[in-house]
């Protein structure tokens, strides 16, 4: 008897887990959603921005051109500004003088400026942007903090700060993108 009943418990666990190899089962497909809050902050840039954040530009300033209470128009004519074996190289071709790179000649005070066509740039100069001018202060070169309207007024004609030497000296112009963050004149000996 206890035997058939053994055999008996083993033909009903087969007869279940057949039922259910063969066709027992059902398959449920459940989509979920979920909302999800990403934190606040900075956002990564395009790559246009990213490429020119903090971007350096040399040139002569031409004008500064006030926008609205916040800010001005910088217009500069760009120019390069080249050391070493790239200005001693540029030099020497722009006197038909053809050298092997490294034994071209030196150029006069390790730096050469050239043209860099005759598109004038123009950027955004916030008002509450400063920067630095050459100014002459016991004897001695100084660099002298001014503000936009600083800038604007030197560039149009303003003798005050009293400069070192000429903005025509070039003008070095940090931007982020289209808006200038810093700027600083050059000493041109």
């Amino acid at each position: 008897m206890r035997i058939s009943s053994l055999i008996a418990t083993s033909v009903l666990a087969a007869l279940v887990l057949g039922g259910c190899a063969v066709g027992g089962s059902e398959t449920t497909t459940v989509t979920v959603t979920r909302t999800v809050t990403s934190p606040a902050g900075p956002k990564k840039p395009p790559a246009a921005e990213a490429e020119t954040a903090s971007v350096k530009y040399f040139g002569i300033p031409k004008s500064v051109t006030k926008l609205d209470a916040k800010r001005y128009a910088l217009e500069i004519q760009p120019e390069f500004f080249l050391v070493g074996v790239t200005a001693n190289v540029a030099f020497a071709a722009g006197q038909q003088n053809a050298c092997q790179p490294l034994e071209c000649a030196a150029v006069e005070d390790d730096r050469w400026v050239i043209p860099a066509g005759t598109q004038k740039l123009l950027f955004v100069l916030p008002a509450k942007t400063t920067g630095t001018v050459l100014t002459l202060g016991s004897q001695q070169m100084r660099t002298t903090t001014i503000t936009a309207a600083q800038l604007s007024a030197l560039v149009g004609g303003a003798t005050q700060p009293k400069l070192m030497e000429p903005l025509d000296s070039g003008l070095w112009v940090t931007v982020n993108v289209d808006t200038v963050t810093a700027f600083a004149q050059q000493f041109q000996p």
